[in-house]
This record gives C-alpha cells, sequence and structure tokens, in this order.
C-alpha cells in the first residue's frame, strides 16, 4: 500500500477507536448526523496504523495504550492476517501467532481508555510476500488466482486469491469471525490494497473478465458478510478505485489494471482509507471519493511533510464525511516508540 514496498508486508490490522464518543455507534451508517447537519462528526478518528507480526507485540501494545490515548490517538489498526492462533482454520495460522486471550485484554484495556477495536485481514490480493507464499494459498493453491504460475514468485508483486472461487469466502468469512470475535469489535477493516493479479489469464474463471466487476464482486461479497450479515462498519484501502490516468499518478496508488471503475459498484456506507505519502500540493482522491458519498479516512506514512501537506489538505475540503486522519507506521517504529513518531506527534494534533 505504498510507493517503497518493502514495508507493505500484509498483517492483520486491528482498528481502535473511542466506544466512550458514541461515534460509529449505527454502524450502518456512523454519519447521519453529520449528513444531516452538514458538520463533521467529532472526535475525528485520530489513526495509527501498526504491523503485528506476533502475540508478544500485542502485550506490549497493551502497556503503550495510555502513552497513546495521552497524545490524543483514539484508532488503532494492527496488521494481523496469518499472523494468529486461529481455531476454525488452524492450519493458516503462524507459530506465535496472536492468542484470542490476549486479544481480549488488549479489548479491555482499549475500552478503559476510551479507544475502539476492529480488526483487519488484508483480502484478496496480498496473498504473497517476495518469494514467501502466504498460508491460504500455501494450503490451498487451488484457490490462486494464476494457479501452477510464477514459481518462487518471480515476476510478481504479490499473488491474489480468486475472487470467483466457490470455496474462498467460506474461509476467509471465518477466519475475519474469529478476528471479530478476540477482538470483540463492531468494525472490521478487509484491505484490498495494491492488488495488481486479477481476471488473470490463467484463472479459469476470471479470463476475459472485467476488473472492476471482479474487483466490485469481492468487495461486495465482503460487505454482505461484514455489513449484511455481521451488521459491522466495513472499511478498506481506496487506491484500487482510484484511476490512475485519470489523476495522472503511479501503479501503487492509484490502479492501472482496470479496476478503478469498482468505485460506482460498492456500497457507499464503506469507509474509504485514502493512503498518499508524497509531498503533493492537490490530492484529487479526496475529493473525488467525498463526491462519490463515500466517507474518507486519509492516511499516510512519511515523510513527514507529505503527512502534513495531505492532513492540511483533507482539512481544507470541511466535508462531514471526513472521519480524520490515519498515520501509518510499517516498521518505522517500534511499539514502545509509536506515540514519539513524528506524525503521531504533529499531525494528529490538527484533527481535534
Amino acid at each position: 500500500m505504498n510507493t517503497f514496498p518493502l514495508f507493505r508486508f500484509a498483517v492483520v490490522s486491528v482498528l481502535l477507536f473511542s466506544h466512550q464518543t458514541g461515534i460509529g455507534a449505527d454502524t450502518t451508517n456512523p454519519s447521519d448526523a453529520a449528513a444531516k447537519t452538514g458538520k463533521a462528526v467529532k472526535p475525528f478518528w485520530r489513526g495509527v496504523h501498526l504491523l503485528v507480526n506476533n502475540d508478544q507485540q500485542i502485550l506490549v501494545l497493551k502497556e503503550q495504550l495510555p502513552k497513546l490515548a495521552t497524545v490524543g490517538v483514539n484508532t488503532l489498526i494492527l496488521e494481523v492476517n496469518y499472523n494468529f492462533e486461529f481455531k476454525s482454520h488452524p492450519e493458516l495460522g503462524a507459530p506465535g501467532g496472536v492468542k484470542a486471550a490476549h486479544a481480549h485484554e488488549l479489548a479491555a484495556a482499549a475500552r478503559a481508555l476510551g479507544i475502539r477495536l476492529v480488526p483487519q485481514f488484508n483480502c484478496l490480493g496480498h496473498q504473497s510476500w517476495s518469494k514467501t507464499t502466504l498460508p491460504l494459498l500455501t494450503k490451498h493453491p487451488e484457490f490462486d488466482e494464476t494457479p501452477g504460475q510464477f514459481p518462487g514468485n518471480t515476476n510478481i508483486y504479490c499473488r491474489s486469491w480468486c475472487p470467483q472461487h466457490p470455496d474462498v469466502n467460506p474461509v476467509g468469512f471465518a477466519l475475519i469471525d474469529e478476528l471479530v470475535e478476540a477482538f470483540e469489535a463492531d468494525a472490521f477493516h478487509v484491505g484490498m490494497d495494491e492488488v495488481f493479479i486479477i481476471a488473470s489469464e490463467h484463472c479459469p474463471r476470471c479470463k476475459g473478465g472485467d476488473p472492476a466487476r471482479l474487483f466490485a464482486r469481492a468487495v461486495n461479497d465482503l460487505h454482505g458478510h461484514i455489513v449484511g450479515k455481521r451488521k459491522l462498519e466495513m472499511l478498506m484501502w481506496g487506491d484500487r478505485l482510484l484511476d490512475a490516468k485519470a489523476m495522472k499518478g503511479g501503479e501503487w496508488e492509484y490502479a492501472k489494471n482496470g479496476t478503478a471503475g469498482a468505485v460506482d459498484l460498492i456500497p457507499k456506507d464503506i469507509v474509504i482509507c485514502d493512503w498518499h505519502y508524497e509531498q503533493q500540493s492537490h490530492y484529487p482522491s479526496v475529493p473525488f471519493l467525498l463526491g462519490k458519498g463515500f466517507r474518507v479516512w486519509p492516511s499516510s506514512w512519511q515523510p513527514l511533510a507529505g503527512a502534513k501537506a495531505f492532513s492540511a489538505f483533507s482539512r481544507e475540503q470541511k466535508s462531514a464525511r471526513l472521519v480524520g486522519f490515519l498515520c501509518t507506521v510499517w516498521g518505522k517504529a517500534k511499539f514502545d516508540a509509536v506515540a514519539e513518531w513524528p506524525p503521531v506527534v504533529e499531525v494528529l494534533a490538527e484533527w481535534k
């Protein structure tokens, strides 16, 4: 999800936000009040995104929550993905993965500090990293969008699962449900960033298909389970909804593979996490997504100047559907130093 793919390892995200504020209490449309008044709902979502690779980091984070709350953080995203001790599909978990008991402890500590906790599992894309294929496609190679292709993951960025395989959703939904229960969550982030492999000529189901419709199918299937069945709020990264040619951007934060048309084919109650890192004078995706009717959560990383520029531009939009600001870390700050991460200290303070 960034211009520097070294730091985009797909792991599970957990989103923390204040239960005490009442924001998001109506998970099907928590911005109704803002839409009626034309004023932004406050407090804003002041978020930090962290990578969680093992259970020990959850314990460290629990001890760091007071510091994060003190600097104004009311939202944390912890990418965990397969780094969890799954019971429904134990073969997909990782040694040393997050224990459900410790997730419950983190949830209790977060609530005590007025912090909302929401898990994320990176869906569709990011099913491999470098030469390593992640557990789903290792254990279920039949789910691969490019079955039998690219040995050693050569000449590709990350593998994808097939959005039309009839058996993939039941597995994915089971993992999602476990994370929701463990983190006692009322919302879920599905990832969906940097999906480069879709409608592959190697897929017997997707070959010749429309990438936008196939991407939308995956989003809508997830929405049906998360929002429709579980009555949770759904979040996702927004890069595949943005047309690179129209917005004159690169293939990382904008789509060049035909998925952008999905923006008109998915529900508008999804919160779109719109990420950009470089310093620019204008970020066209923010007004574009707001204009489409989505709630938008602008998201930055580094350099600090880029985060400040994106924050300032976003605040200028003055939209009731602008929910706040999210700072990603991508391994650049250890868990015991996140409260001192410069964007956290300097940028989130602007969102009062």
